[in-house]
């Protein structure tokens, strides 16, 4: 399969590698889209307490001749997911149509507005709840480095965000890096990534509250070229000025772009961090249920994260997802008869496994004492499914596919 890639000149054509799993995700997902509502099946993770946001790669959001097979449905999925989840802030990548960006509006309350940077076939964005946030200063930065972001400079926004029981200020950097595992394409995304700390180390950033968030096209552990080092090292290895917010998530192996890795990432300076709820990372997996999304909305899942110095309230009884994460394992994926489920041997006690499928219903649940378990699958029909193992407050999902 191929799709058009407009690279710096602007004229280049390349072709996009599509692994088996996406492929057959995405046939599968179309054969078994629902046209329900999409609501029922999502779930609120923001709270009226918090600073909720998300990254989100909306893939070539309302362009007629690339990404999802059908642009209205795409629109209104999104609208749905940003009504229905709670979330106050959205840095977006992939906007490729402004007509279709008018009509998200149109479905969404007049407190929401949006930010897109000024040009480009893949545009990055702001969406925000303006009785949460008031836009400060937005610019386009690091742009004497086009090709390094492939055409794609960060979109900075500076924004006043208002709580019920706190205030402050917060920079947000949104990026869609460079895709691609070639040598190039590596070696643009390290540039890129060392581009953006300077800007933040060597300006007044390095003492303020920033979110460095986006597309990053590539792991934080690793890198998807020859198992070189992740083109992130320098945040990774400055852990006293930066916290990694989605390591815990790629090191639980909760990939973010379908059947593939983590590469869509949240990233806060140590200011930002300490306002950071813990434990409210998290990947919206239970997404793919949601009215044939892996066709017909985008090919990676929202990465979300919490944040709020709340006075007079316990952080810890407000109420988020855990992204303290068993370590998960699904293995063969795709699964024809047998699925066999795995996780962390540490994780002592009862373990509670569902089967969801692409509807939204609980197909099957048992809790076991367990490391592992496994899954018949001779009486499900063949599609998408998500495995959801819950410890306690700690829960991890996964998607897998039955032939």
């Amino acid at each position: 399969m191929t799709s058009i890639q407009r690279d710096e000149e602007g004229m280049r054509f390349e072709k996009r590698q599509i692994s088996q799993n996406r492929f057959i995700f995405m046939l599968l997902a179309l054969a078994w889209s629902s046209m329900q509502s999409a609501s029922a099946q999502i779930e609120v993770v923001g709270t009226d307490a918090t600073l909720d946001v998300a990254t989100w790669n909306i893939e070539w959001f309302g362009a007629s001749y690339n990404g999802p097979s059908d642009d209205a449905v795409q629109v209104q999925n999104v609208a749905d997911i940003v009504l229905g989840t709670g979330i106050d802030l959205w840095a977006v990548q992939e906007i490729a149509s402004i007509p279709r960006t008018e009509e998200l509006l149109s479905l969404l309350p007049d407190k929401w507005d949006m930010i897109l940077a000024e040009s480009g076939q893949q545009r990055l964005g702001y969406l925000y709840d303006s009785d949460v946030l008031s836009l400060r200063s937005r610019a386009h930065i690091l742009t004497d480095f086009n090709r390094a972001f492939a055409t794609r400079p960060p979109l900075k926004a500076e924004f006043e965000v208002q709580l019920p029981d706190t205030s402050f200020i917060v920079t947000v950097i949104n990026v869609h890096m460079k895709a691609f595992s070639d040598a190039d394409s590596y070696a643009r995304r390290v540039e890129a990534a060392q581009r953006v700390k300077n800007h933040i180390d060597f300006t007044s950033l390095s003492s303020q509250p920033v979110l460095f968030m986006g597309d990053f096209n590539d792991k934080l552990q690793s890198s998807t070229h020859a198992g070189l080092t992740s083109p992130y090292a320098p945040f990774v290895n400055d852990p006293q000025d930066y916290r990694m917010l989605t390591l815990p998530i790629e090191q639980a192996g909760i990939g973010t772009y379908l059947g593939g890795s983590t590469i869509d990432h949240i990233v806060a300076t140590d200011e930002m961090a300490d306002l950071w709820v813990d434990g409210s990372t998290q990947v919206l997996t239970r997404l793919v249920t949601v009215n044939g999304y892996a066709v017909r909305t985008s090919d990676h899942l929202p990465v979300v994260a919490s944040f709020g110095r709340v006075t007079g309230t316990d952080v810890e009884e407000i109420p988020v997802h855990s992204n303290r994460t068993l370590s998960l394992s699904l293995y063969p994926n795709p699964a024809s008869d047998r699925l066999n489920v795995a996780w962390d041997e540490t994780s002592n006690g009862s373990v509670h496994v569902e089967l969801i499928d692409l509807m939204g219903r609980v197909v099957q649940s048992t809790s076991t004492t367990a490391s592992d378990f496994n899954i018949d699958l001779t009486s499900f029909s063949p599609g998408l499914y998500l495995v959801r193992v819950q410890k306690g407050e700690t829960v991890t999902s996964k998607v897998f596919i039955r032939r």
